[in-house]
């Protein structure tokens, strides 16, 4: 496999695993819509599942982990707090809502893990053709200085 070819496989593992962390959780959204949107003020539900998709991605992702521990932990509860007050109509859903993040993150490991993988081999295979272009270089040198 070329190089190149490595790098694409590694990017559109890597782009392919963000859109499968939320695509399950979108398209739970999209077969209840009609329900949850007749229930309660659409637009609280709109920003209430971005409220949910936002956190579940900073969670899954670890960025609480990069501010402090108390910072983190009001952090956390202010945006459960504004879930909570957006989904109010949803909240027996919230169950199914959990899953389909789980389901999401399960299948963005394993795309993350491919993609990671193949943006590694990337990297080895670059690297050791940028040491084999030097070491050629520094022969070349040394045949030409009689060394």
């Amino acid at each position: 496999m070329t190089l190149n070819k490595k790098f694409l496989r590694g990017l559109i593992f890597t782009v392919s695993s963000f859109v499968v962390l939320i695509a399950p959780t979108i398209i739970l959204f999209l077969i209840n819509r009609e329900q949850w949107v007749q229930e309660g003020d659409s637009v609280r539900i709109s920003i209430g599942v971005l409220f949910g998709l936002l956190y579940a991605i900073l969670v899954m992702r670890g960025a609480l982990k990069e501010i402090s521990v108390k910072t983190a932990t009001l952090l956390s509860m202010f945006t459960f707090l504004a879930i909570v007050w957006f989904l109010d109509s949803i909240l027996q859903d919230l169950f199914w809502i959990i899953l389909s993040v789980i389901i999401g993150y399960i299948f963005y490991m394993v795309m993350s893990t491919i993609g990671d993988r193949h943006m590694n081999e990337y990297k080895a295979y670059k690297d050791e053709k940028v040491r084999m272009k030097a070491r050629q270089q520094q022969e070349e040198e040394e045949e030409i200085l009689g060394v």
